[in-house]
């Protein structure tokens, strides 16, 4: 019998979810998201998790190297540019991330913003898709519940 790959991942299980090595806490449940994957670190994170809301709304949580928060949201933001989606300017929760049109040939846009958090000990991001204006309602409460739950990580 193999190892389970979160625990190949360096994931292990906790009271309310999976918890990683390096401290990233991923609860089974974040507002009304569902954890849906765990992923092991890559050049820009120490670890992940993806997690899906309603009407495919989706969510990524990532833990970076303290102090890399905003290096990394720069990143994105140049990398969006670079493959030709537009930036757009949003009120409400979104005003505080980058944002970008990634879709607009349909009748409704899909926008994907990032958001930067500095921690104590690690710096995170919170990465979100979905569409407008059908959703406009719940990015609010989503991003509240993300950053709350981050802020329970350091």
């Amino acid at each position: 019998m193999g190892v389970p790959p979160e625990k190949e991942a360096g994931w292990q299980s906790d009271v309310e979810g999976l918890r990683h090595f390096t401290g990233l806490r991923c609860p089974d449940l974040i507002g009304p998201f569902y954890r849906i994957k765990v992923m092991e670190g890559d050049a820009s994170s120490v670890a992940s998790c993806i997690y899906t809301g309603r009407d495919g709304m989706t969510a990524v949580v990532r833990q970076h190297l303290q102090a890399s928060g905003r290096r990394e949201a720069l990143k994105f933001s140049r990398a969006y540019k670079a493959a030709g989606f537009e930036p757009i300017s949003l009120t409400g929760a979104a005003a505080s991330g980058i944002s970008f049109r990634t879709r607009n040939w349909t009748p409704t846009s899909l926008c994907e913003t990032l958001w930067y958090f500095t921690g104590e000990e690690a710096d995170f991001t919170l990465w979100l898709s979905y569409t407008l204006p059908t959703q406009n309602e719940e990015i609010g409460p989503a991003v509240a519940a993300f950053t709350q739950a981050l802020a329970q990580q350091n």
